[in-house]
């Protein structure tokens, strides 16, 4: 079976065959228009016999997708959280107060993170639009858990919200500095802080009571601006993009999928 995987963001779509989670192909979809064609036409040249896709914004262009999978006969699901995920080999666990609340991309991407890194417990770090934080416990037998996370507005939306709302700030945002003396500078110093100081306060408080390593997996289109802070502030750091994508590769080797198709 053919199956198409899709990971639509905030700003970029992305989609894969399972195997090609490493490199899928990226469109940018936000604030853009006339790309739906091209993204079809390539679709159709893949001939899916199966959708799989993750989305928990951009509703317009999920449903422009279904209807174009309805027109084409091929089968779709977009998925949502669960309580549990069965894999052969592990099981993720959603300790969400109401696991349907929990988002599908952050859920699926701790399935990718935990299908990647097995044996340990897992800071699964999304930069953003917003960045998300969330803490997978590794317990016994190939099981884990996920305990709780952060949400917070990503390194760019901090600095939006910061030139916006206070009318004196104009002009580019300026670099980071252990002790910043320009107003411009003291901002980017602030966000990349407080970036770091979410993740560092989430690991700090997994690292307590897991049994097992805690690895920091980091993804987003803000990593690569972040990493450089937070390498220095744990001792272990990874750098994962679509793990949503790997997660939604894992679902295909399910018993569950299998009912589904």
């Amino acid at each position: 079976m053919n199956v198409l995987l899709i990971d639509l963001g905030n700003t970029a779509l992305k989609w894969c065959l399972p195997g090609d989670e490493d490199t899928p192909h990226t469109v940018v979809h936000r604030d853009r228009k006339g790309f739906l064609s091209t993204l079809y036409k390539d679709w159709l040249t893949v001939k899916p016999d199966f959708a799989l896709g993750c989305y928990v914004t951009a509703p317009d262009l999920a449903l422009s997708a279904t209807n174009f999978f309805n027109d084409h006969g091929v089968r779709w699901r977009w998925v949502r959280s669960q309580e549990r995920f069965e894999a052969a080999d592990y099981a993720l666990l959603n300790c969400y107060e109401q696991s349907s609340q929990l988002g599908s991309d952050r859920w699926h991407a701790m399935i990718g993170a935990v299908d990647a890194y097995r044996g340990q417990s897992l800071l699964v770090v999304q930069m953003g639009t917003a960045t998300t934080v969330d803490s997978v416990l590794y317990e016994d037998h190939n099981v884990y858990r996920f305990i709780g996370g952060r949400i917070a507005p990503g390194p760019t939306l901090m600095g939006q919200s910061l030139v916006h709302g206070i009318q004196s700030l104009h002009g580019a945002l300026g670099a980071y500095a252990s002790q910043p003396t320009k107003t411009m500078d003291a901002i980017s110093t602030g966000i990349v802080d407080a970036q770091v100081g979410l993740v560092v306060q989430a690991y700090l408080q997994l690292r307590q009571i897991s049994k097992k390593q805690v690895l920091v997996v980091l993804a987003g289109g803000a990593a690569r601006v972040i990493y450089p802070y937070l390498q220095t502030a744990v001792p272990k750091l990874v750098v994962r993009h679509n793990l949503v994508l790997r997660g939604l590769s894992a679902l295909v080797a399910t018993e569950e999928f299998k009912g589904w198709s």
